[in-house]
């Protein structure tokens, strides 16, 4: 059997004597947490085809009993096997991704656009998402944008980092998207698990963040917090329903399949639904960086029942890369702040 720990650090050593350039908006990424090899609930458990799960059982702070169906357990699975939790104590510390898509669809103008590039960088502690494309309409016509959202601002830019240096590209302000961008942030396979442990806590996600999650909801409730996270059952599916951070009135409900990975988010917003469909998860790093953090080969998003996104996962770099989405001062000022 491979040695995780001697994997990880002869891993990193490659990739460190290797890089020598970093590129915009993106810094190398930090070496896997050294740790053992048993999951909760016995020795090598993990996500479906023995990817997925935590590092570091040596000073674990919780390990769930077999068959567990409280919530807390339900939202350590949910992130250790989705790969999230890392170091010694096991704490949730997944805090940015770069993902670039293969292929795919987006809904432009109402109809589909074929995608020749799609890349989406996040941030979750410093709630931020950029999300570059470019497509081919029916007709044979190009299109390009790039989506982005950072704390209450949400604009378009022309190219990634428009107005940030004077005279470079043109930044759109979209206040109306801001919603729905943050629906697609805390829905999203990461997202999600982040908002349901934030709403089980009664904190915002950037303190709930890098903690191990059943330490934090123990603390939390010994001190009374107020959890708005809840769970059902459908069989062996756990149902977890929290609510969307910074969108009023917005609920997620995730349902999570036997190995307690999200088939599926469907979020409620006023008179919208908006669906997330999650299908085989894999390890998308780059293979001289496995970490066995876990996202899915393909992501379906519908509203209210028609689809307008479809992507398809090429590689990822999941951990602590260096993501940013500055807020240009034009979109500042129109926003009058």
């Amino acid at each position: 059997m491979v040695d995780r720990r001697s994997l990880a650090i002869g891993v990193f050593a490659v990739v460190v004597a290797m890089s020598g350039v970093t590129t915009w908006g993106q810094a190398p990424a930090a070496p896997a947490p050294a740790g053992g090899g048993q999951g909760p609930g016995g020795p090598g458990r993990g996500a479906p085809g023995g990817r997925g799960g935590g590092f570091g059982r040596g000073a674990t702070a919780f390990t769930p009993a077999p068959g567990a169906k409280d919530l807390k357990s339900v939202l350590y699975n949910w992130t250790w096997h989705m790969g999230m939790l890392r170091s010694g104590a096991e704490s949730e510390l997944i805090k940015t991704l770069d993902y670039n898509a293969a292929g795919g669809t987006i809904q432009v103008d109402g109809q589909p656009c074929t995608l020749t590039k799609y890349r989406l960088q996040i941030n979750y502690q410093i709630p931020g998402s950029r999300t570059q494309f470019e497509c081919t309409r029916a007709n044979g016509q190009k299109y390009s944008n790039v989506e982005t959202m950072s704390g209450d601002y949400a604009w378009d830019e022309d190219i990634p980092g428009a107005e940030l240096v004077a005279g470079k590209g043109k930044a759109t302000p979209r206040p109306a998207a801001l919603e729905e961008r943050r629906i697609r942030l805390w829905a999203s396979p990461q997202g999600a698990p982040k908002a349901a442990i934030a709403g089980a806590a009664g904190l915002p996600t950037a303190e709930s963040f890098g903690q191990n999650p059943a330490t934090l909801l123990d603390r939390q409730a010994a001190a009374g917090a107020k959890a708005t996270t809840t769970l059902t059952w459908q069989g062996e599916k756990a149902v977890v329903t929290f609510p969307i951070p910074g969108v009023a009135g917005a609920v997620a409900t995730a349902t999570l399949d036997s190995g307690y990975l999200p088939e599926r988010v469907v979020v409620k917003s006023g008179t919208n639904t908006t669906e997330f469909v999650y299908t085989d998860f894999q390890d998308f790093n780059n293979p001289l960086f496995k970490i066995e953090a876990l996202y899915p080969s393909t992501m379906v998003e519908r509203r209210n029942g028609t689809v307008v996104r479809t992507v398809n996962a090429k590689v990822t770099e999941i951990g602590q890369v260096y993501v940013i989405m500055p807020v240009p001062d034009s979109v500042r000022k129109a926003a009058g702040k």
